[in-house]
């Protein structure tokens, strides 16, 4: 009979971490002595880069350790889960926090060589940055025009990239530094962009999934992960009209993610076990970008997405 690891708590410290399907993984920003960012951002990709947010926010379905490498089609029995949610639960996550998902739960004893985690679309980011030079920004009074300062946050809105346009020059707002206006930092909920791939949806090949796109497939030091969406949470996603020329937007009828992830080396639990961490990485999840919205030459400074990785702690 094989022993059990019981769980008397569990602890999800951190956050996802996503790569978004338009740019390849930036490099973090450089700081000087005061944390500002002193990288010179503009629209060409290689000058954007990464910071870790403030706070981030996420819609968590399903989380758990596998005793073989999973499909899409074959996670729901391939793997054990720690959590199982009906409903989403939305998680609210800063630097070095933790939170307690649920109560006892019990883990078989053995090897287990992926885990899986299944989320909604929607991923919330809340974020002040500091830098050491101006962007144009909105302006943080609602003012609905272009504001020029050094310290910029996120605004309370929803979008992607794609909703960048010559009336609305981003998701942040900026003032000066030395300006006596408080700027509070909004909620920022990207609804598209980190899973989207070139209209193609996974598939299977020698038992593993093979991804939609490269940019939704990554490698880490310590694991592989690839990202699949799901209608629903045993149904792949399917692309409409993509590429067809018709006068309809190519879109997915993805409601959830799916993210599997293979640990080079497995996760071993033993009959002495007798606790379970999962890290969720909130390090450098989040591109400061430029964007010159209606091709005048004015950069307006916004941030999205990029990156994933968790890990798990077996004591």
């Amino acid at each position: 009979m094989k022993k059990l690891l019981k769980i008397t708590s569990f602890v999800l410290a951190l956050v996802l971490y996503l790569v978004p399907a338009t740019e390849a993984e930036a490099a973090a920003c450089s700081v000087n002595a005061d944390d500002e960012v002193t990288n010179l951002i503009t629209t060409t990709e290689s000058t954007w880069c990464t910071v870790t947010p403030d706070y981030a926010s996420f819609p968590l379905f399903k989380l758990g350790l596998c005793s073989q490498i999973p499909t899409y089609e074959s996670y729901q029995t391939d793997c054990t889960f720690i959590v199982d949610n009906v409903a989403a639960q939305d998680l609210e996550i800063f630097k070095d926090s933790s939170l307690s998902l649920l109560g006892d739960v019990t883990l078989p004893a053995g090897s287990y060589p992926a885990a899986v985690i299944l989320l909604g679309n929607e991923i919330s980011l809340k974020h002040t940055q500091t830098f050491s030079r101006d962007y144009n920004g909105w302006d943080a009074t609602g003012g609905g025009s272009t504001e020029t300062g050094d310290r910029c946050s996120t605004r309370t809105a929803s979008g992607s990239e794609d909703d960048i346009d010559s009336s609305m020059g981003g998701f942040f707002d900026c003032v000066d530094q030395d300006d006596v206006e408080q700027l509070t930092p909004g909620w920022f909920t990207e609804t598209s962009g980190a899973y989207l791939s070139d209209g193609d949806e996974c598939t299977i090949s020698d038992g593993l999934i093979v991804e939609a796109s490269s940019e939704l497939a990554f490698e880490t030091n310590s694991s592989s992960s690839v990202i699949c969406g799901m209608s629903d949470a045993s149904t792949l996603e399917t692309y409409d009209d993509y590429d067809n020329n018709s006068n309809t937007d190519d879109s997915t009828n993805a409601t959830l993610q799916l993210v599997v992830q293979t640990f080079n080396t497995p996760v071993v639990i033993s009959g002495s076990s007798s606790s379970i961490d999962f890290g969720m990485k909130l390090d450098n999840m989040l591109s400061l970008e430029g964007y010159d919205d209606d091709g005048s030459g004015t950069t307006h400074i916004n941030g999205f997405v990029d990156g994933i990785e968790f890990t798990v702690s077996v004591q």
